[in-house]
């Protein structure tokens, strides 16, 4: 394999390439999986650019999740190459039908301005659908990482564990104030279990890789908890949705987009429902208004 100044060696047969998501570079032969293929057609040009200046084909795409700045550059590197793409069950239909994820997060049609490349991909086919284990054709092996979507994989490679958006590095946590997570109990579930990992290299895929991510990891736990004990503080006395909702986002310095609105409201419902769910809090509708409050 011919150097490429963009294509970053982690450890032998495993680089990856630097960007706003990185992507993981799995080389085999003349030959590559490819982590992740980042937002757009431009990310998925620059990548097949790269590894071809390698001296290598695109033979697989693994996307970590549905998430459009990890499946963006899937369709332009399929009309370029002939290759088969993995990813996990219920992430592959999203990555099919891309436009379930604006349906989801608005909760009916959205309207173009959620329609546009930050919520939704081109749609690319999924060959196959993964489960947790060792997969011996390409000799690596799948990783659950639940949370940050519906069913988020990492994968394993000669010691190196790409951990798609399981972490956030701390300038990113300082930014959003409220991370975004599918299903935050998991999430910190998640946190749990890579605290517990031991692999030589980490590679996220909004920061550089590292040996060491247990200061990151408690950030992000740090930045979770801090959520929500505000909920619970701000619901020992009867509190609307909306009241509550804007007090958080306020609170953080927050100045959204309508959009991005969907995005964070889909996060604080997530830890609503961890708190209704451990008996903490509940809600009644009262006046037209969903009002939370603690329970006795």
């Amino acid at each position: 394999m011919c150097p490429v100044r963009e294509l970053k060696k982690i450890v032998e047969d495993v680089y990856y390439i630097p960007g706003r998501t990185n992507v993981g570079v799995i080389v085999r032969d003349d030959w590559c999986i490819l982590v992740d293929t980042g937002l757009d057609e431009g990310q998925g040009r620059r990548i097949v650019n790269i590894v071809g200046d390698a001296g290598l084909k695109v033979k697989y795409i693994f996307n970590t999740h549905s998430h459009a700045d990890h499946i963006g550059g899937n369709s332009i590197i399929l009309d370029r190459s002939e290759a088969i793409v993995i990813a996990p069950s219920i992430e592959s239909y999203f990555i099919e039908n891309p436009v379930l994820e604006p349906i989801f997060l608005y909760g009916s049609y959205p309207s173009e301005s959620l329609r546009g490349k930050f919520f939704m991909a081109k749609p690319s086919k999924v060959d196959k659908v993964i489960s947790e284990g060792v997969d011996g054709e390409l000799d690596l092996s799948y990783v659950t990482l639940l949370g940050h979507s519906f069913n988020m994989y990492g994968l394993v490679v000669n010691d190196v564990f790409f951990i798609g958006d399981a972490l956030f590095p701390e300038n990113l946590v300082e930014k959003f104030g409220v991370l975004y997570h599918f299903n935050v109990r998991e999430a910190v579930k998640t946190l749990y279990k890579l605290k517990e990992a031991d692999h030589k290299y980490y590679v996220p895929c909004h920061f550089e890789p590292a040996s060491d991510i247990g200061k990151v990891i408690e950030v992000n736990l740090e930045s979770i908890m801090k959520v929500r004990k505000l909920i619970e503080e701000h619901t020992v006395s009867k509190i609307s949705m909306e009241e509550l909702f804007s007090i958080i986002l306020s609170g953080f310095k927050l100045e959204l987009s309508p959009q991005m609105y969907f995005l964070y409201s889909s996060a604080l419902k997530s830890y609503i429902s961890w708190l209704v769910d451990e008996r903490i809090i509940d809600g009644r509708f009262e006046g037209g208004r969903l009002y939370l409050f603690r329970v006795e």
